[in-house]
């Protein structure tokens, strides 16, 4: 169960520590850390479902230091760029220079980079219940209640479009609705045995008023009712979107760097 910021932390760390093959130790010693990546570590199951690939970097930080994990023949790179002298710190690691230069070495092997996401988490004492808006209801389902959500298009963030090709598939949905009519959906993506992810849409002309937040919630509380730990995700420039976080008891955990193959 995720009752406390310690639960949250101790689930985050595990997960870091097989996806960057790295200690808990190297991720809170305040410095910046270099690891070779465990050709094994997606059997981790603290390692979240993402699609493995060959080149795969991992660049993260609790806000203490960070951990730059590549696959051996990158390491070379990777010393080149993040150790430098004197040693990177931890605002150093997500610099546009420092970001470029690993970016520009790896898109020769059709790989890109990209984030930094920051990533938030909640507990059961730090959730914020956030009441739907008047007007609108607020209900949730479900995986088959979430499967069977339609126009699914239009709520890719919150949903996957055809739920059969993923294997993080949706596990409970959010679903706000007007007068009959569907106007947001929140859903959380099963990442791992323990990480449920959060993602949200509401409609254009419905957004502002309110239903993010309480779409989230709901989500939220129904996740750590589960069990799983919810973590909701965003761009460093979506503002909005880390309003609504905030807004449902979400704090900021930690911010991570991926990499993906460029025809993906």
């Amino acid at each position: 169960m995720i009752e406390t910021l310690q639960d949250v932390r101790d689930t985050v760390i595990s997960m870091l520590c097989a996806e960057l093959s790295c200690t808990s130790e190297e991720l809170t010693d305040g410095q910046v850390h270099i690891t070779v990546r465990n050709p094994d570590a997606h059997q981790n199951p603290a390692h979240r479902l993402f699609d493995p690939h060959p080149g795969k970097i991992g660049i993260a930080s609790l806000g203490i230091g960070g951990i730059v994990c590549v696959d051996e023949e990158h390491l070379d790179w990777a010393e080149e760029v993040f150790r430098p002298k004197p040693t990177s710190t931890r605002d150093e690691l997500f610099m546009p220079d420092r970001m470029g230069k690993m970016a520009d070495l790896v898109r020769p092997e059709g790989l890109l980079l990209y984030g930094p996401f920051p990533r938030f988490a909640v507990s059961h004492s730090t959730v914020t219940h956030v009441e739907a808006p008047m007007s609108y209801s607020v209900r949730v389902v479900d995986q088959d209640g979430a499967d069977a959500i339609g126009q699914r298009a239009r709520w890719h963030n919150a949903i996957y479009k055809v739920p059969t090709e993923t294997a993080r598939p949706t596990m409970i949905a959010a679903i706000a609705e007007q007068e009959g009519e569907i106007v947001g959906v929140c859903g959380a993506s099963s990442d791992s045995p323990f990480m449920w992810q959060l993602g949200i849409d509401v409609a254009p002309e419905h957004q502002g008023r309110g239903l993010a937040p309480a779409l989230t919630s709901a989500v939220a509380e129904a996740v750590l009712d589960e069990g799983k730990l919810p973590y909701y995700g965003t761009s460093a420039s979506n503002i909005p979107s880390m309003r609504t976080a905030l807004a449902a008891g979400f704090k900021p955990t930690w911010v991570e760097v991926l990499s993906r193959p460029a025809d993906s």
